[in-house]
């Protein structure tokens, strides 16, 4: 039986873990809409109902908060893979499941979209920092299914690796940074079963027959 202090404790820890939520989703907005430079962390109180110095208790700075937000909802991404994931066998089915809800997930998440796609990774910045590293480890599914697949002998391996994770990212990056700026006028998911078809296509092991 906890103690009566224990279900105090919980509840400041849950109400801590929403007010950090509500502060992340009110920053992607504002910065969704503005610029690094130009959004203030007034504007992100205000739009998270909350006091200016709050937000001080929870990031050490304006920069602090905006390279929160992709390790936040990057956390979001993966839990929510896995879970699309489960129960699907052979690399090339969970090729065409992930092809599908990562261009659901941003289709879901403009706001988040526009500052990863056409702001953070276009940064020098960026990739000196610690949540850039976080995001290269984010796509380690990636690198996960080809190596399944490569495994199961459906896979090239004539190539190397980091070649074929490049091909599925790269191509999926350039549809949802197209989207967001073409003002999302189309939807993102209409030639997901292209795509897959054509990554497929260009992963799929070469028989030795084929081979000159």
């Amino acid at each position: 039986m906890l103690p009566i202090g224990g279900n105090n404790l919980t509840h400041i820890m849950s109400k801590k873990i929403i007010r950090r939520e509500s502060i992340i989703q009110a920053a992607i907005e504002v910065f969704s809409k503005k610029d690094f430079k130009t959004a203030s962390i007034s504007e992100i109180a205000q739009k998270a109902g909350i006091a200016d110095g709050t937000i001080y208790q929870y990031f050490k700075s304006k920069e602090d908060l905006f390279f929160s937000i992709p390790i936040e909802k990057t956390n979001e991404f993966r839990s929510q893979l896995e879970l699309h994931l489960e129960g699907i066998s052979g690399a090339f089915n969970k090729i065409r499941k992930f092809v599908w809800y990562f261009l659901y997930f941003f289709k879901t998440n403009p706001d988040y979209g526009r500052i990863l796609m056409l702001e953070m990774r276009v940064s020098k910045s960026f990739v000196k920092t610690e949540t850039y590293g976080f995001l290269k480890q984010s796509v380690s599914q990636v690198m996960n299914i080809i190596t399944e697949g490569q495994n199961e002998g459906v896979i090239r391996q004539d190539t190397d690796i980091y070649v074929l994770r490049h091909l599925i990212l790269g191509i999926l990056e350039h549809m949802v940074s197209r989207w967001l700026l073409k003002e999302e006028k189309y939807d993102l998911l209409e030639h997901h079963e292209e795509v897959s078809r054509i990554l497929i296509d260009g992963l799929r092991a070469i028989p030795p027959n084929h081979l000159t």
